[in-house]
């Protein structure tokens, strides 16, 4: 009653039915059979016609790209060699478990190492960049300079008041890094920022004193003048040049 409700029991069959055969049970191990290596200029063919090769394909594919994440030399065929010892049981691991600790933490530690050094390289050449883009623009005959170096040219002109550094502002912007990178867009919040003149990055204030109300403009910013050589990890890389469409939509004189 409680499975099938006010249903009728099923019809039984009187002929006896022999007692089910208990089925064997069967160990299932990976498969270490060594795969042939393709001979020179031929590529190994990999046949994904079956769910044991696709999920384990995609199992290789998940940790091959955990290992491509690794920024230091990884030694692939003893990568390989050592998965082998862990699931061939007759097969001796190499290491004892306090070893592979110290040595997963040297790879920690290499893997920082060589981390501080990409980002210092990336650093120096963001700096470089940027002083070459800075110094073919301000050619252009349309870019203004202001006086603490923001470069800037003029979308739509202004009619209105000029801010002073004591004064609010209300303005809408789009900021992106020099590749287009967007990391900031009040347009598409739908929502205008107000804030002080002087609560905003350098580059920003020197900006604002220059603009009138109604006005527009497409701004370079330095890093020197923004985030410097900390940036704001991970939307400003160090020492990044900042581009900003700003529009200047009202002035709040300080009272």
């Amino acid at each position: 009653m409680a499975c099938g409700g006010s249903k009728p029991a099923p019809v039984v069959n009187s002929t006896p039915v022999p007692a089910p055969v208990e089925a064997e049970k069967v160990s299932v191990a990976p498969d270490l059979t060594p795969v042939p290596e393709p001979k020179q200029g031929e590529e190994q063919k990999v046949f994904l016609d079956n769910a044991v090769d696709r999920y384990s394909y995609a199992l290789g594919v998940d940790f091959g790209r955990a290992v491509s994440n690794i920024n230091v030399p990884v030694k692939l065929d003893v990568l390989i060699d050592a998965m082998r010892d862990v699931l061939d049981s007759t097969r001796e691991i190499l290491m004892t478990d306090s070893e592979s600790e110290a040595a997963l933490q040297d790879l920690l530690n290499q893997m920082q190492i060589q981390k501080d050094i990409d980002e210092a390289a990336a650093a120096r050449k963001a700096l470089s960049d940027q002083a070459s883009f800075l110094a073919k623009n301000a050619q252009d005959p349309r870019i203004w300079v202001t006086k603490k170096g923001v470069q800037y040219l003029m979308l739509r002109e202004g009619t209105g008041v000029k801010p002073k550094a004591t004064d609010k502002v209300q303005v809408h912007y789009v900021g992106t890094l020099l590749n287009g990178t967007e990391f900031d867009n009040s347009v598409k919040r739908g929502a205008p920022m107000e804030f002080a003149v002087t609560s905003v990055i350098e580059g920003w204030q020197d900006l604002l004193l220059e603009m009138k109300v109604g006005e527009k403009v497409r701004a370079w910013i330095p890093s020197g003048l923004a985030y410097g050589e900390a940036g704001v990890p991970p939307l400003i890389p160090p020492n990044s040049l900042l581009v900003f469409e700003v529009e200047l939509l009202q002035v709040f004189p300080a009272k």
